[in-house]
């Protein structure tokens, strides 16, 4: 502080009244009856002073000089713990917060400000603690209700979130985030129809752009698309220059099945877009949908003429597969650049035409070529090139390859997947369940790693309840799966729920008509149910289906003691 303002700052107190300015140390704290006001304003206007240059340590000790000359001195509280922010000082701010609201639980502004840090250091149940405190002091506050209501969605207890602004919206109906957040809860919830109803109330009660395109969106995914279309269109009356609404329309009319109408839509948007190029990619999309390759080939050899953009390279490579004119094909892959957001997309397309032109060992070249390079490898790419590896049987150098894989993307759930099934297939049962559990760590929601475990267990005999649970939460994630259901009936046979696993089995069957492990499944159950005829005959059926000669002589042997014991 220059000495010019601190002789002005002390001209100020002695104007005041009295003031002292003790040595830190020798400062006593005085009785509520003794309080300094002209000294705590005095040391508060020199931290003021001192905090606006950026010198905080110096205003944090005036602020506390304040605090000594007059403890209730609300505008120093409120500056305290803001200063211990700038100075990086959270967990100070924080229990200095706490030691006040301790002292003071009623203070309400000190609760809201340790609530608003709580929510910012994702302390959602300490932040929600103080708020329902401040709520039983203020039960109107509305600001309060509402961020109430945001920290349990943000906890994904979302029925509390939802009860939360309904309760906000009875008192005021016309609370815009409260509509807002109430849509997106319902949404989270499943809850459809009455998700749609409060995105509408929230656009009526403040349009925007961005809440449109939202809503848009909403529509679109739940294939409601004559209200997406209403409400792209909407964007457009407000700015017929809005090319993103424009487009979004016709990505709606492509949804539903109208190429043609997209088409001509296309056009109107081509005549007044900056970007042509762009809008004429999308035509090439729309044509190459409508089996029209001639003019969408026409098209794109256009634009590769006329443009850098790699996106037609790709598009015409994509024809010429189709059209089995592989060289063309691979010609155009090769002309995307490392740099393009599609260059792992040609890679792969080129190892598919590789596969198809029996060149494999050019493929892998491709690939080692590529996962070589820093700035050109891709978790995909290991995993290509272990499959290539895998089928010239060299099974070893595909799991030392897929090991460093996992050590440079270790953040990767897929590659552990592809591992943990690779070490599985080469007998490394141990490892293998060891890696999928990775993957369960980094992806709790990998359906195909819980149900690895989990039939695993069931297979194993061990862990039932266990696998019971991971197996059920693998059906919810991914319900039309044939093989988890089939795990899911193989775990209820386990448990010695013989019906259950004879009903969830049947769904199996269902899906996957074809596959011979879910039919001995289904004979072992009717083994165990005592319908010994229908047992045989699914086993049969299963030995018909099998082609690995062990799998067959394994079925065999259960048909051969059914029928001998007969």
């Amino acid at each position: 502080m220059s000495r010019l303002y601190a002789t002005l700052m002390l001209l100020f107190c002695i104007l005041l009244g009295s003031c002292t300015f003790p040595r830190p140390s020798t400062v006593q704290q005085p009785e509520d009856d003794n309080t300094d006001l002209s000294c705590s304003y005095f040391y508060f206007l020199w931290g003021s002073h001192a905090e606006s240059n950026e010198q905080y340590r110096e205003a944090l000790e005036a602020y506390q000089k304040a605090l000594i000359c007059d403890r209730r001195a609300d505008y120093v509280k409120r500056k305290l713990p803001v200063l211990l922010l700038k100075m990086g000082e959270t967990d100070k701010a924080i229990a200095w917060l706490e030691r006040e609201i301790e002292k003071s639980p009623d203070a309400i502004r000190l609760k809201l400000f340790l609530a608003n840090l709580y929510a910012r250091q994702n302390k959602a149940d300490r932040a929600i603690q103080l708020y329902n405190a401040v709520l039983e002091i203020e039960p109107d506050n509305e600001d309060v209700q509402f961020r109430l209501a945001f920290l349990y969605s943000y906890k994904k207890e979302y029925s509390i979130a939802e009860e939360k602004l309904r309760l906000l919206l009875k008192n005021n109906d016309e609370h815009y985030f409260a509509h807002f957040y109430l849509a997106r809860t319902l949404k989270r919830e499943g809850k459809i129809k009455e998700a749609a109803k409060e995105y509408e109330k929230a656009l009526a009660l403040n349009w925007s752009r961005e809440l449109a395109f939202e809503i848009g969106q909403f529509y679109a995914e739940q294939k409601q698309y004559t209200d997406a279309l209403r409400i792209y269109s909407s964007v457009s009356r407000n700015d017929p220059d809005d090319e993103r609404a424009s487009l979004s329309r016709i990505q709606v009319l492509l949804d539903m099945g109208r190429n043609d109408k997209a088409l001509t839509e296309l056009k109107e948007i081509r005549k007044r877009s900056r970007d042509k190029t762009r809008i004429d990619i999308i035509a090439a999309k729309i044509l190459l949908r409508k089996k029209d390759l001639s003019s969408a080939e026409s098209l794109l050899l256009d634009l590769v003429n006329k443009t850098e953009k790699q996106e037609p390279h790709y598009l015409l490579a994509m024809i010429y597969f189709q059209n089995k004119n592989y060289s063309l094909a691979l010609h155009h892959l090769q002309s995307i650049a490392p740099s393009s957001v599609i260059f792992e997309e040609a890679v792969y397309l080129q190892t598919r035409i590789l596969r198809k032109l029996k060149k494999p060992e050019d493929a892998i070249n491709l690939l080692e070529k590529n996962i070589a390079s820093p700035k050109r490898r891709s978790p995909l790419f290991y995993a290509l090139l272990s499959v290539f590896y895998q089928g010239q049987k060299k099974n070893n150098k595909a799991i030392s390859l897929l090991d460093k894989a996992v050590h440079i993307y270790p953040e990767n759930p897929q590659l552990f997947f592809e591992y943990g099934l690779l070490l599985e297939k080469n007998g490394a049962h141990s490892q293998a369940m060891t890696i999928m559990q990775k993957v369960i760590d980094l992806k709790p929601d990998h359906a195909e790693a819980l149900n690895f475990i989990g039939y695993t267990w069931a297979d194993n005999n061990v862990h039932l309840e266990k696998a019971l649970k991971y197996i059920e939460k693998a059906a919810q994630l991914k319900p039309g799966n044939g093989y988890i259901i089939d795990s899911l009936g193989w775990v209820h046979y386990r448990l010695g729920n013989f019906e259950k696993a004879r009903q969830e089995i049947l769904k199996a069957l269902e899906l996957e008509p074809r596959d011979p492990h879910i039919f001995e499944h289904l004979g072992d159950i009717y083994s165990s149910l005592k319908q010994n005829k229908m047992a045989v005959k699914t086993w049969k059926k299963a030995y018909e289906m099998f082609k690995d000669e062990k799998k067959r002589n394994l079925v065999k042997q259960k048909i051969r003691a059914f029928e001998s014991g007969e």
